[in-house]
């Protein structure tokens, strides 16, 4: 069998394209989610060292005299696929990313205590990107979230 010089040429461009179409396509089908608990007060002053880079934005839009990280959870989800994450007062925040277009992501959020859904709401976020979510009252003061996106 004699394979002419554009049929091969063609066979290897349409190669090169079948292996470099999935990662194309995948990089937009999957995004990373992380969610920091941040517990907020009156009581006491003073920030939690790993709050640093965010204090000023806190600050400028809750009133609060002191911030302290809870938690740090990151999800790696599909398109469509839903992740949780455990919250202090027995809570849980269900996370699913509809859409992944451009630079934006919608991604729905749903809180839930026991099997009752408390809060929802549906946000689009900038790739890198970041947002502060006010929450519950806890403890001595009320949570925040900070829900970040890459993908």
């Amino acid at each position: 069998m004699r394979l002419r010089l554009p049929g091969l040429l063609f066979l290897l461009m349409l190669t090169g394209l079948w292996v470099s179409f999935p990662t194309t396509v995948l990089a937009k089908e999957r995004c990373r989610v992380s969610v920091d608990t941040i517990l907020a007060s009156r009581q006491g002053s003073g920030v939690d060292a790993r709050l640093k880079k965010d204090v000023s934005e806190l600050q400028n839009m809750f009133n609060y005299t002191s911030y302290q990280l809870l938690s740090s959870k990151t999800l790696n989800l599909k398109k469509g696929e839903s992740g949780t994450v455990s919250l202090p007062g027995n809570r849980r925040l269900k996370i699913t990313p509809h859409n992944i277009h451009e630079n934006r992501a919608d991604i729905a959020l749903q809180m839930m205590k026991k099997k009752r859904t408390v809060f929802q709401s549906q946000i689009q976020l900038l790739n890198r990107g970041s947002l502060f979510v006010g929450g519950p009252k806890y403890e001595n003061g009320n949570l925040i979230f900070k829900i970040s996106g890459s993908y």
